[in-house]
C-alpha cells in the first residue's frame, strides 16, 4: 500500500507541491527510496519463505 503511494509519487509529481522542491532531485531521492522500500520487501519475503 505505502509502496503504491510512493510510485504514483514519484511518477506522477504534483506541480507546486509545498516543501518538497520541484527539481530533478526530489523526484530522484523518491524514486530512492521506492527502490529501497522494494529491496526490504523483497528481503522480507525471502526470510519468509527460507524459514
Amino acid at each position: 500500500m505505502i509502496l503504491r503511494h510512493r510510485l504514483r509519487k514519484a511518477l506522477h509529481p504534483r506541480p507546486g507541491t509545498p516543501g518538497r522542491g520541484n527539481g530533478p532531485m526530489a523526484r530522484t531521492s523518491d524514486i530512492i527510496l521506492v527502490m529501497m522500500a522494494g529491496l526490504l520487501v523483497i528481503a522480507a519475503a525471502f526470510k519468509i519463505l527460507q524459514g
